[in-house]
């Protein structure tokens, strides 16, 4: 059966009976089952249907059906299945089913025929049964982890692999619901099979069996030479039809070089075409010249033009006009910025003996077209970022920001995309997954729901790192040192077509011919060995150079540091692989997961792989670093590339590009006239908008406590279900000096003005930080940038409009950068989130998240978000503005009826924030300070009830003093206002004067206090102008995201 995706569903029909099924296989419909001449072996597991033992699996799929697709289903049940290819006896197969794969207690298990058979385990046929199982090719870590028991239980099994599948079981179907309706949901047709069994052959007992997912043979083929000497139209398409993502003055620039006598000559000497690249020459340009690896946008020279202030400049290069250069101006101010923009990771000396590094990255296109293995293989590749930093570095705390499409969404979706709940559930799963089993604890986050989200979600992953300032042997471990002469080892995972073109992917426009191999599914257990070997060697002084097989694998890998040493030389016939037959193209380029590059001097080779041997991880000699000047590559003796390495970094053309900024109109909001109890059902709705609605549900799935660091967590109060503002770990155990990690994301200020939307970022993560107790004078950043293609072109006629936004919103990180002295260290760009599908564009909104590090001089002084005692005194600090433009509120009241979402969007006064975030850290050193919560979406309302739900009581404020600071201030925008530099702070009262004098000089009202009962009473000049039951408030807060079960 064709889906509409184009997949193919297959169904058994009553008649068709397992012999016949068998048939279907063996005509190439399906890959042969049992292939050759090692049998394959089934176990099946599922939960025993116990009083007070759910089936958590079909509970879940239950809750999935009914809150996201309205299907309510009776029951379902689900089934875990083990193909064993081994020659494995049958007592043998007997010990796997209770000593490996099923729990005794709780499940039953069997390897003889199909428990749906045993009528005292199913003594009713299902109505409709799905089995999903993993596409030949796809990583499938829970048969890998199956393996692994196996040859444990067996160490004498010389050959074995182990696949796995879910049966998914239905009672009480709805009419008209059929078992093909069903597997849309439930599986992935881009990575996974599917077989199905209606309500007939389910009453035949007739079971549906997906055959061993055999890989296919790969044919190896013989490095190609691809002729460039062609028209640009056939240089276009070339670079089309490889998804090679390079333009035309690109080709023509890899067309010129293989034209230059020099080049030919030499090239004749090597045994290599003399006049033209070979396959894998022209794939390593397009990898390291694409714009995920090279960011040719922000490195163009942009003529730019503003309408409204007829200003007229050119800037050549974004990246070192206005995130570099404020960087480098402040690194001369301050001694603890050691390592920027030129590693994985940025660094700074926490103290004399401790080094910090983070990394935050995107992984918007696997994600849109794979949830689950896309939001992992992120979450793993930015852990790796860390471990690739200087000579390696320990992952200790991930990060994670979601950007999707409304989980409700009721509107019209493309052929090809998942809706958005699908996506969500996915990403989250994944992320969580890749998380807690790597052993990192997730401290802090965010979710951002826009319609926009719906094409291509963003998917942002973080991680912390900590490393030694010096090694043993003297080194600085930030610094790489490697010498001509090292040998080149690649460690961890095996190569695959699982990856290839995922850089080149990532720099295209998503489509419904997007790849399938550009997909990875991360394996962390693997990952985690290779950690753990890795910062062993680092310690031992076995390590000389290192950096992660990301985007590229080893054409970037070894490519980007062969240019520390002017050359390098690998041999790709010795690479491991997953399958036999790659060609050599694919082995450079794969981006297979779980892989470090590693340098080493000969004289370490012997005891660098004792000690990957003795971690059980694979450690493979590819090559040698030299000072030759050029990348080489063989496969074997058959010469493959020859890339010179200035050519490969610096042969780029500098894109030419015109910006033009013409600022939008909006109609501004009309809010309506609402009592005191209309404002309180006002502030209800708002709680439950998905953007400011409690996380909760989803959130408490990570694991925060690993490791045994986290001091300030993401909930907080006195049931623990408070927000908080940001994470503060204490890495050291037993130390009390900390790290506070935060983050700040405002996309829909940019419908308004990107300027004011990058602006906002940065302050909210400065805000969030100063909230705990930051160190000011240890703060540093990461700006990542994710953007509609902002190029011009027939497809993107709005690009000049585009880049003008990304220009004013560059220019908004350098001024708030430098007037906060906070500069960045690392970060991302993203440039290509677009989605057409079947001739229908989607674009994201310009969207910034801005991640911040910095130092706490002592997390026993770390301050919570939630108001902690009845009679505390409760202060604002911070002007507060008539700033409604693109606000929460006012994109509800739009969503609820109609309106516009124009008005002032919020402006900043850095220097006015900064004075007052400086007394204010220095008022919580002096423990002055019981709370501090932000001011951000939905304002100072939302504010005052998250800080409320902490404390389990309400609050009698009166904001009558706050239109000093603005005279257009009414009672609306008291209220909802999103004006930035605001921060909500309770004082108990022995403490409030002394409070009162070190606020000083600043904007300091104090609004009420902590009151006991369960009221939110907001007065104005003696009016009551909002009342509402926290409780309830609560309740429609923690309401709205549930999400069902997972």
């Amino acid at each position: 059966m064709v889906q509409p995706d184009g997949s193919i569903i297959e169904l058994i029909e009553p008649n068709e009976t397992l012999g016949e099924q068998a048939a279907l296989f063996m005509d190439g419909r399906y890959p042969t089952y049992g292939m050759g001449t090692i049998p394959v072996h089934s176990v099946e597991v599922t939960t025993k249907d116990m009083e007070g033992l759910p089936d958590a699996r079909g509970d879940s799929v239950r809750g999935i059906l009914s809150s996201d697709y309205g299907i309510d289903v009776g029951r379902v049940r689900v089934t875990l299945g083990y193909l064993i290819k081994a020659d494995l006896q049958s007592e043998k197969l007997q010990r796997t089913v209770y000593d490996l794969f099923a729990d005794p207690i709780i499940e039953h298990g069997s390897c003889i025929g199909n428990l749906l058979d045993d009528a005292n385990i199913f003594p009713e046929h299902p109505e409709a049964i799905i089995q999903v199982g993993f596409k030949p090719g796809v990583t499938d870590n829970a048969g890998q982890a199956g393996l692994d028991g196996l040859t444990t239980l067996f160490p004498d099994l010389e050959e074995a692999w182990v696949a796995t599948t879910r049966t998914y079981m239905f009672w009480g179907l709805p009419e008209n619901i059929t078992a093909e309706q069903l597997s849309a949901p439930l599986h992935n047709p881009m990575i996974e099979r599917c077989v199905v069994a209606g309500s007939d052959a389910c009453a035949e007992g007739e079971w549906p069996s997906l055959p061993f997912p055999d890989r296919p043979a790969a044919a190896f083929a013989d490095s190609a030479v691809v002729n460039l000497e062609v028209s640009d139209e056939e240089l276009v398409k070339i670079s089309e039809t490889g998804l090679l993502a390079l333009n035309l003055e690109e080709m023509q620039a890899i067309q010129a070089h293989y034209r230059n006598p020099a080049v030919r000559a030499a090239r004749e000497i090597l045994g290599l075409p003399s006049n033209a690249p070979t396959d894998a020459e022209l794939e390593c340009l397009a990898q390291t010249w694409s714009e995920h690896c090279s960011h040719k946008i922000f490195a163009a020279k942009i003529t730019h033009k503003d309408n409204e202030t007829g200003e007229q400049s050119i800037i050549d290069s974004l990246f070192k006009t206005h995130i570099m250069k404020p960087t480098l101006d402040i690194q001369k101010e301050v001694d603890w910025l050691l390592s920027v923009f030129h590693d994985n990771s940025g660094v700074i000396a926490w103290n004399d003996d401790w080094s910090l590094c983070m990394k935050a990255e995107t992984h918007n296109s696997p994600s849109a077209l794979d949830p689950f293995g896309g939001a992992m293989t992120g979450i793993v590749g930015v852990n790796r970022d860390i471990l690739g930093t200087g000579l390696g570095a320990r992952p200790i705390a991930n990060t994670d920001v979601f950007c999707f499409g409304p989980p409700d969404y009721d509107g019209k979706l493309p052929p090809g995309l998942f809706h958005p709940s699908r996506v969500f559930r996915g990403v989250h799963a994944g992320v969580r997954a890749g998380g807690n089993e790597s052993g990192i604890p997730t401290v802090n986050g965010a979710i951002v729901f826009d319609e926009r989200y719906i094409g291509k979600p963003l998917v942002y992953c973080g991680t912390v790192g900590i490393m030694p300032r010096a090694l043993a042997d003297g080194r600085e471990s930030h610094d790489k040192t490697p010498e001509p002469g090292d040998v080149i080892y690649m460690v961890g995972g095996r190569v695959g077509s699982d990856g290839i073109h995922g850089a080149t992917f990532s720099s295209l426009e998503l489509t419904e011919e997007s790849p399938s191999s550009a997909v990875q599914i991360g394996d962390p257990i693997t990952q985690k060995k290779m950690i753990d070997m890795i910062i062993e060697a680092r310690d031992t002084g076995l390590i000389q150079v290192i950096t992660d097989n990301g985007a590229g694998g080893l054409s970037s890998s070894v490519g980007e540091m062969a240019e520390l040493t002017d050359g390098a030389e690998i041999d790709l016939s010795v690479v491991p692989l997953k399958q036999a037959g790659l060609s050599s193209w694919e082995i450079l380029v794969s981006e297979s997961q779980e892989r470090m590059t590693v340098g080493v001097r000969p004289a370490d080779c012997a005891e660098f792989e004792r000690l990957a041997n003795l971690h059980e991880v694979e450690a493979t000699n590819i090559g040698t670093f030299t000072n030759s000047g050029a990348f080489v590559v063989h496969h074997g003796d058959a010469p493959v590339a020859h890339l010179p390495i200035s050519f490969l970094h610096d042969g780029c053309p500098q894109l030419n590009l015109e910006s033009e900024w013409e600022p939008p109109v909006h109609e501004e909001m009309d809010p309506p006239e609402a009592n005191a109890e209309g404002m309180g059902d006002i502030l209800r709705r708002l709680m439950a908008r998905p953007n400011i609605a409690s996380k909760e549900f989803w959130v408490r799935s990570y694991d925060h406590e690993v490791i045994a660091q986290t001091v300030i967590k993401p909930f907080c109060g006195i049931d623990h279900d408070a927000p908080g503002d940001a994470a503060v770990i204490a890495p050291i155990h037993g130390g009390t000096q900390g790290a506070v990690i935060s983050n700040g994301i405002a996309p829909r200020y940019s419908d308004i003005d990107a300027y004011s939307m990058a602006a906002a970022c940065v302050d909210e993560a400065l805000r969030n930080a100063v909230c705990v107790g930051v160190d000011l004078d240890m703060i540093a950043g990461l700006d990542n940038f994710c953007w509609p293609d902002p190029v011009v072109s027939e497809k993107t006629p709005d690009g000049r409009y585009k880049l003008a936004q990304l220009v004013r919103a560059n220019r908004a990180i350098d001024d708030v950068c430098r007037a906060y002295q906070l500069p960045c260290i690392s970060g991302k760009d993203s440039m290509k989130n677009d989605v057409t599908m079947h001739g229908e564009k989607i674009s994201v909104p310009p969207t910034i998240l801005f991640s911040l590090i910095g130092n706490h001089n002592d997390v026993r002084k770390a301050v919570s978000s939630d108001f902690k005692q009845v009679d505390d005194h409760i202060y604002l600090l911070g002007e507060t503005h008539h700033e409604l433009g693109a606000s929460e509120v006012a994109y509800m009241f739009r969503d609820e009826c109609s309106g516009g979402i124009g008005g002032r969007v919020p402006t900043i006064d850095t220097q006015r924030n900064l004075a007052m975030y400086r007394d204010l850290t220095a008022a919580m050193s002096r423990g002055l300070v019981a709370s501090a919560h932000d001011c951000s979406d939905g304002g100072l309302a939302v504010a005052l009830a998250e800080c409320c739900f902490g404390v389990g009581s309400g609050a009698s404020v009166d904001i009558s003093e706050l239109g000093a600071n603005d005279p257009d201030l009414d009672s609306f925008g008291a209220l909802f206002s999103e004006s930035l530099g605001r921060i909500l702070v309770s004082v108990s009262p022995e403490n409030s004067g002394v409070f009162t004098a070190a606020m000083q000089g600043h904007a300091c009202h104090r609004l009420g206090s902590v009151s006991a009962g369960n009221n939110l009473s907001i007065i104005n000049e003696g009016t009551p102008i909002l009342s509402a039951s926290v409780s309830e408030l609560k309740q429609s807060w923690q309401g709205s995201l549930g999400g069902g079960l997972q």
